[in-house]
């Protein structure tokens, strides 16, 4: 399952940087990596929520710094 998830991530991800992405991994940052600026987190993180149906709240999100934060969270919201 968490495997499944960061390919969903990672596809999510993809759609806001201007090539594909090598292999992300539990440790990938999400600012640093992709080189994101915060507005398109915050699409990443409406997405994320849209597709697996959750709401994560802000004090949550600020402490998001990698995918395995992400992941992490997911699992335990879609429990």
């Amino acid at each position: 399952m968490q495997e499944k998830m960061i390919e969903e991530l990672k596809a999510i991800i993809e759609e806001y940087t201007d090539e594909p992405l090598p292999e992300i991994s539990m440790e990938t940052a999400l600012t640093a990596d992709f080189g994101l600026n915060s507005f398109e987190l915050f699409e990443i993180i409406c997405k994320i929520e849209e597709k697996y149906n959750v709401t994560i709240p802000d004090r949550v999100l600020m402490s998001f710094a990698s995918v395995g934060d992400v992941v992490n969270y997911l699992m335990e919201a879609t429990k």
